[in-house]
């Protein structure tokens, strides 16, 4: 069965019309029924195994029979588009799985065990996982038989599917999926259709989002835009945002521009036929339903494709950008793009309500319209056809339904409505969000007695982790461990957390050691191991943690600035430096990792991020008076050290003496700053002017004089003021003459004051710089009788 045959009508994307010549099996697949053509075949695999080698043998003897491959792959899309309407219908009609199959499923291949990950379960909310495991397989056979574009794109989205049944993300299936997704973009390749190319990398950064690879959700989001030909920009447009707003204010506002070069189906003949589910209006006092603004934006009406591209640039916000008012702002003109759209993809429109919907929950304003809004969409019983139900879902990323009422009972909560929202959690078996419920209604004993209750019905890892949870008893860890036959991640994972949380970090390592060698990609587990290493001076498993984190999860700034730590404690400062470069992407405006980033870089040559640190810091906090890390600063200009890459720190000076007078604004009698800030003056007035100023800082409390080394630092000081002030007199054109008469003047009495200050002390210490001074006073003296 070659690609070109059978690729786009085999997808399923129900975005278009089927033509006369296309198959009858392509046309039951596109009616939203479908009922397995071949029930002997259904059965013959069902009994003789379910594996995907032996289908994949059956295929092997079967030779090149194109309908054999055919009846396999109709059979495959059948099931898995079957389990989808199932689990994304909130409300699923009656299905008799022994009749779809013309066979009853065998009760000795525990589906439930067979599509375990890592040690990572199926929710238990998942319905008839049956499906899901035999289309799986014979997706696998087939595109190892024949990895053509169809039976590749329809196994990459089989084991997508998969990941969304399991509580945890699982290495092995990623692993998988990375291997699928290399095959699947180079087999891509050959297509004609850009259209069907921008759909297949919407899926694949769909799958990517999944693991939190943003960067390459990011690579994919920008290739399907481009081949799109859509562009999206913010920009800041003046416009109202309540009812009694007199005066407009600056406004985000997203402007859309489609290439007219690119052809393309409108929504509206792509999916004009899809209901789309209610945008429930604003109702608020005070706030308005849309933003007044006071000019028409610039909004392309966007295609199908285009709307879910949209709805991707959402999804990857939210994941690579920190989450505070900021990002939500930024996110809601793209959202407002979407919803906008008359027509478009059913499972677009639901993806982009329910983002709303959560973004909404967390302000008071908007959390009864976010509850409504989401109450419409888990109550929707409008009969929305399958065909629309399932078009381009794999593109948006839309999770199973019962998270949709997972979500209206997080909603619940946030209202206060501890009950309702126990309520749900209980019918969905959401036995952690229960223990929360009951822990608000300070019940935490009956939460225990409800997961008692369904460990005596059937014992999972699960709920023996839970019970522990809820009890405090660590015993229960323990018989978890002991009951996954010394296999589950959870068990350790939950034992080592409870550890953490009483911080006693040497015991909780060995069990999130062993969380992770069984499944490597738990992000959480890799930040709390790097934590407890680095409070117990194991620096190099600490930083092996926070390696793993920070690949697994690079837009973290916690993780990157520990890390550096780490590095710092190991003596790698070079390291720490690169990743404390990487905290700052994610994390601009915190202080105490600018005060890393001076600290690291002073000590590995990068002066010039020593001065972008000093300046960051002197914005957010209006100050900086390190004087140690300025005086190695400072000694780095005037000795002409050699920087991280080899260059003069000289060329550095300018840039150097505009730091040093930001800092001396703030910090107007730090006299040692102002004797640096002399150091690295360019002329003999500058630095004269500016060791008067540290001499009055010095010596303002008048008892200067009453300590030896004190005495000492004046009486330095102020050699250095007499002859810089005497050469600038000495080298003064004509225009400074008269500045240089009066610098010179102010260090001539400044150094009388002293010499009489220190002679009424007569310290042992002081009496060989005393002369010193006196002679250079002198001097000082005579000449400016000579010229005056």
């Amino acid at each position: 069965m070659s690609s070109d045959s059978y690729s786009v009508p085999f997808l399923c994307n129900f975005d278009g019309q089927l033509n006369d010549t296309d198959s009858v099996i392509v046309k039951n697949l596109w009616s939203g029924y479908w009922l397995l053509e071949d029930v002997n075949l259904s059965k013959q695999i069902i009994t003789e195994g379910v594996e995907a080698d032996t289908i994949t043998n059956r295929l092997k003897d079967g030779g090149h029979d194109n309908k054999m491959s055919e009846k396999m792959l109709q059979m495959a899309i059948s099931s898995l588009l079957t389990f989808c309407e199932r689990n994304w219908n909130p409300h699923p009609d009656e299905f008799n799985l022994e009749k779809h199959l013309g066979i009853e499923w065998p009760k000795s291949l525990d589906v439930s065990t067979l599509l375990q990950r890592d040690s990572e379960p199926m929710y238990a909310n998942i319905l008839y996982p049956e499906l899901l495991y035999l289309s799986s397989q014979i997706f696998s056979a087939l595109s190892s038989f024949e990895p053509s574009l169809v039976n590749l794109w329809w196994h990459f989205r089989s084991k997508v599917t998969h990941q969304r049944t399991l509580e945890d993300t699982s290495a092995t299936l990623f692993n998988e999926l990375e291997l699928i997704i290399a095959k699947l973009y180079n087999e891509s390749q050959t297509l004609d259709d850009n259209r069907l190319k921008i759909l297949l990398y919407c899926e694949i950064a769909q799958a990517y989002l999944l693991y939190g690879r943003v960067q390459k959700v990011d690579e994919y989001l920008i290739k399907a835009r481009e081949l799109a030909g859509l562009k999206l920009e913010l920009t800041g447009v003046l416009g109202k945002r309540t009812k009694f707003q007199q005066e407009a204010l600056a406004q985000l506002a997203l402007s859309s521009e489609l290439d007219e070069n690119f052809e393309r189906p409108s929504a509206e003949q792509s999916h004009g036929g899809s209901d789309l589910p209610q945008d429930i209006e604003l109702q608020d006092d005070l706030r308005l339903s849309k933003i007044q603004f006071n000019e028409n934006i610039m909004q392309a009406e966007l295609p199908s494709l285009e709307q879910t591209l949209c709805l991707l640039t959402v999804q990857y916000l939210q994941k690579s950008q920190p989450k505070d008012d900021l990002m939500n702002e930024e996110l809601q003109p793209y959202i407002d793009a979407v919803l906008s759209q008359k027509k478009g993809p059913w499972s677009t429109r639901v993806a982009a309500l329910l983002i709303r919907c959560k973004l909404e929950a967390s302000h008071k304003r908007t959390v009864e319209r976010a509850m409504l809004q989401c109450e419409t969409i888990v109550n929707d019983k409008s009969g929305v056809t399958n065909t629309s139900r399932l078009s381009y879902l794999w593109a948006t990323g839309l999770s199973p339904s019962w998270t949709w009422r997972q979500q209206l009972a997080d909603l619940y909560l946030s209202l206060g409505l501890v009950k309702a929202a126990l309520n749900e959690y209980q019918a969905l078996q959401l036995w952690e969000d229960v223990i929360v419920c009951y822990t608000l209604l300070q019940l935490r004993h009956k939460a225990a007695e409800v997961i008692q209750q369904q460990i005596n019905i059937k014992p999972t890892v699960k709920l023996y982790c839970l019970l522990g949870d809820a009890t405090d008893d660590v015993t229960c860890y323990a018989k978890a461990w002991e009951f996954s036959n010394c296999k589950s991640s959870r068990a350790q994972r939950h034992w080592g957390n409870y550890l953490f949380d009483h911080k006693k970090y040497d015991e909780c390592i060995p069990h999130f050691e062993k969380s992770v060698e069984i499944n490597s990609i738990q992000e959480s587990v890799w930040l709390r191991l790097g934590f407890a290493a680095l409070e117990t001076e194991k620096w190099e498993l600490s930083a092996k943690a926070y390696r793993m984190y920070t690949y697994l999860h690079p837009n973290t700034f916690e993780a990157w600035n520990n890390l550096a730590k780490v590095y710092v404690k190991q003596g790698d400062k070079n390291r720490a430096y690169r990743a404390l470069m990487e905290a700052l992407r994610f994390n601009y405006d915190n202080w105490k990792l600018w005060e890393n980033v001076i600290l690291v870089s002073i000590d590995t040559g990068h002066f010039e991020d020593v001065m972008r640190g000093v300046h960051r810091l002197l914005d957010i906090k209006n100050k900086f008076d390190d004087v140690e890390v300025l005086s190695l600063f400072a000694k780095a200009i005037v000795q002409d050290s050699k920087d991280a890459d080899g260059n003069s720190t000289a060329r550095l000076r300018k840039r150097a003496v505009e730091m040093f007078g930001r800092i001396t604004a703030v910090h107007q009698n730090k006299p040692e700053i102002w004797q640096l800030y002399s150091d690295i003056s360019p002329t003999y007035l500058l630095k004269g002017q500016r060791l008067l100023k540290a001499y009055k800082g010095f010596t303002q409390s008048g008892n200067w004089s009453n300590n030896p080394e004190t005495c000492l630092k004046v009486m330095e000081l102020t050699e250095l003021l007499l002859d810089y002030s005497l050469k600038a007199r000495q080298e003064a054109e004509d225009k400074d003459i008269l500045q240089a008469n009066q610098q010179l003047s102010s260090a001539r009495l400044t150094g009388q004051a002293v010499i009489r200050a220190v002679e009424k002390q007569d310290w042992p210490e002081t009496q060989q710089l005393l002369k010193v001074l006196k002679e250079l006073f002198n001097n000082v003296t005579e000449y400016m009788k000579s010229v005056m």
